[in-house]
């Protein structure tokens, strides 16, 4: 009898799962309206993967792996000199407040928790993550050469294939990881997101990074689903609340 009933609840549970897919897939939606508050459902890798671009980095060049040995961190990662355990050694530069840059801000130190709004030259990506946003223009422009200034976020230029939304980008500060490891980049890098509405409620992307100067070949990334969350319950006011990185208040002494 018990057996009977714990094979009950496992059908039932399926089911209701079941139905959930279901009626996200019929609901009418626009394929080419990103607009909405998205949270990254499967931001969980394998064990043992690198980092959440993908577990396929490519081969660093010899400027790479020299950039990279100087990385210090807690995490442990047998390509670098492993994991340090005295804190004040590590050279994360989130941890001076340094800004996350692109595209580790997708997914780390916290979980991409991001929001598209659509406008009529551009599409505005909003990160939770001490709220910063991007310019993605839509409006035929190219990207800059290698004579424009660095940025921490890069330039981006984006425009549809299909149902695909794509983006490029380009001219990033070098002095920000690719992820909690210490992955470099250099100011070379450019990066190509492709973004698919599949359904009401869901949102695919794959990101390639291609820098000739810190790897042999592009670096391919597994792909993300995100979700729709209609109405956020980040604050009372349905909105991402401030997650901003103040230096002065991480060292600020406690007044009594």
């Amino acid at each position: 009898m018990r057996n009977r009933l714990m094979g009950m609840r496992i059908l039932i549970t399926v089911a209701l799962a079941s139905s959930a897919v279901a009626f996200a897939q019929s609901k009418p939606f626009n394929p080419h309206d990103l607009s909405g508050f998205w949270d990254i459902t499967n931001i969980g890798l394998p064990r043992g993967a690198l980092n959440e671009t993908s577990n396929n980095r490519p081969q660093m060049t010899q400027w790479g792996l020299e950039r990279f040995r100087k990385t210090k961190t807690g995490v442990a990662n047998p390509l670098t000199n492993g994991a340090y355990s005295n804190e004040k050694d590590w050279n994360d530069p989130i941890r001076w407040c340094d800004p996350t840059g692109f595209p580790r801000i997708m997914w780390n130190p916290t979980p991409a928790r991001m929001r598209f709004a659509q406008a009529n030259e551009e599409v505005i990506q909003f990160f939770q993550n001490n709220r910063v946003w991007r310019d993605i223009w839509t409006d035929g422009r190219k990207l800059p050469d290698a004579d424009a200034d660095s940025r921490w976020y890069g330039y981006a230029v984006g425009h549809w294939e299909g149902d695909t939304f794509v983006v490029n980008s380009n001219n990033f500060e070098e002095a920000t990881w690719l992820d909690q490891y210490g992955s470099p980049h250099s100011d070379q890098m450019t990066v190509e997101e492709r973004y698919r509405r599949v359904d009401h409620d869901h949102l695919e992307m794959t990101l390639n990074i291609t820098d000739p100067k810190a790897y042999v070949g592009t670096w391919k990334g597994d792909k993300k689903i995100f979700q729709l969350v209609e109405k956020p319950t980040r604050s009372a006011f349905n909105d991402f609340p401030e997650d901003i990185c103040v230096w002065s208040e991480t060292k600020r002494p406690v007044l009594q």
